[in-house]
């Protein structure tokens, strides 16, 4: 069978396909074989036919002389004789004499007998392989060339499969090519392209305005603290934790003094306990008051 050739290629190559054209319509036959005119196109079947004619007789011809060698048992020592000398002279080109002839001649009753009950068993074997029971002897001709004109059609469906298959299978690969193009766009568009970098931009954008927002959030911070703490509240708050630690001092002064006195009067009724009770809450105060310079000094 010609070649398949896809339509792309063609269409791709004008001169390749004219060519292509010219072979597949004008020259050849679908099957490969040369298109002729009518006067060669019956000479050629003429010479066909007699081509066909020779190799019959010669399949023939071979058949006899082997089914020849297997029926030569059956057959009588002196019709034996003959027939080897028979098939000897037809592979040495040798003439046989006249009276081996004649009696070769007188034996062929007997020899086609034995002959058509070999073929008759081979022709059943093989319509048995054919088609089983529905194929007989008698009827294997109409059934092979029956059998030779299904498998031409096959043949024949089988190249149109190959033609469709060989279409869908182009455009499955157009169809990638182009799915592999667009990823490779995407990709590129993604990574590097217009997008891309227009994404790259906006993020440096976000961050500088995130770094300049913080500045100003900082220096807001600032000028607060400016307002908050001005030269007069310095000095006021200033003012307010020398007073405190004063307090603190004298706090301390008489927790020493009452510690001094609960160790006096320690163990003595009411009037201690009620002492223990002014000592506590002087303590507390101590404390507090203690907490006050703390932040204070902190905030300082």
């Amino acid at each position: 069978m010609i070649p398949i050739c896809p339509d792309e290629v063609l269409e791709r190559n004008p001169q390749f396909k004219t060519v292509f054209q010219n072979l597949t319509v004008n020259k050849l036959n679908s099957d490969a074989s040369t298109k002729l005119s009518n006067e060669g196109a019956k000479e050629s079947e003429d010479v066909d036919k007699r081509l066909t004619t020779i190799r019959e007789d010669l399949v023939k011809t071979k058949i006899i002389r082997q089914r020849l060698v297997h029926i030569l048992n059956e057959l009588p020592p002196d019709l034996r004789e003959v027939i080897d000398l028979y098939l000897s002279s037809q592979n040495s080109g040798a003439v046989l004499r006249k009276d081996d002839e004649a009696f070769f001649l007188e034996g062929l009753p007997l020899i086609c007998k034995a002959l058509n009950k070999v073929i008759l068993e081979d022709a059943t074997d093989l319509a048995n392989m054919c088609g089983g029971n529905d194929v007989t002897p008698y009827t294997l001709p109409a059934h092979i060339t029956h059998r030779l004109q299904s498998l031409q059609s096959r043949r024949t469906h089988l190249y149109n499969l190959r033609t469709q298959s060989l279409k869908k299978t182009l455009h499955l690969t157009t169809l990638l090519r182009t799915q592999i193009s667009t990823t490779i766009k995407l990709i590129e568009q993604t990574k590097h392209g217009l997008s891309s970098r227009a994404q790259k931009s906006q993020a440096k954008h976000l961050a500088l305005v995130s770094e300049s927002l913080e500045g100003k959030v900082k220096i807001m911070y600032f000028e607060q603290l400016d307002r908050i703490y001005d030269d007069d509240t310095t000095g006021a708050l200033a003012f307010y934790k020398e007073h405190l630690e004063d307090v603190k001092v004298r706090l301390k002064k008489q927790g020493r003094k009452a510690e001094g006195e609960l160790e006096e009067y320690e163990g003595f009724g009411e009037g201690v306990k009620r002492d223990v009770v002014r000592y506590a809450k002087v303590l507390d105060e101590l404390e507090r008051v203690t907490v006050e310079v703390q932040r204070l000094e902190g905030d300082f």
